[in-house]
């Protein structure tokens, strides 16, 4: 077989060499910021349930509760945002592993859903307030079998960070720095 080296070797938009290297380089870096990098967010509030959120990359996302619970809905709540990062971990997860497997992707499409305990968060009832189960339904078309597919795809879940995150005990430890002087604004 001849391969054309000004051909990139590329499945489902994703580089294989631009993968490997990067491997590599997290194998490399011990625990160093590549291997174990840090993720910061800054959430501002603004005024209401509405705040402004400044991600990684200079990206900003709006935050709000809807009308029905007392904000303006000028946002997304804290609930769509955890199912978003589930499903886009996934997402990003299959992709690559599938990619990597040489497997082509026509179609991916991840439904997340969960009820929340409101009742609980309202201390109307004792409970946990938060989501009583995640729900995810994969829709996924290939080259590849069936069952190829779902054995590798059960297979990557366990390698997605953010599903790991949220089905184990992770510490969350909260500083709280109060100041009692009025804000100054510099001009």
């Amino acid at each position: 077989m001849i391969v054309d080296s000004n051909i990139k070797n590329t499945v489902n938009g994703i580089d294989h060499e631009q993968c490997r290297a990067i491997k590599e380089h997290i194998k490399a870096g011990g625990d160093g910021d590549i291997a174990k990098p840090r993720y910061q967010v800054t959430v501002i509030w603004d005024s209401g349930y509405h705040t402004t959120s400044n991600v990684s990359d200079d990206q900003v996302i709006i935050g709000d509760e809807p009308v029905r619970y007392g904000g303006e809905g000028m946002g997304v709540t804290p609930q769509d945002l955890l199912l978003t990062a589930v499903g886009h971990c996934l997402a990003a997860t299959y992709i690559g592993g599938l990619s990597a497997a040489r497997i082509n992707v026509e179609s991916l499409r991840l439904h997340v859903s969960g009820r929340v305990n409101f009742r609980a968060a309202y201390g109307i009832e004792p409970g946990n307030p938060g989501f009583e189960d995640i729900k995810v339904t994969v829709e996924i078309q290939t080259d590849a079998s069936q069952k190829e597919v779902t054995v590798l795809l059960k297979k990557l879940e366990r390698t997605a960070p953010i599903p790991d995150t949220i089905m184990r005990p992770v510490p969350v430890n909260v500083e709280i720095h109060h100041y009692s002087e009025p804000a100054t604004h510099s001009a």
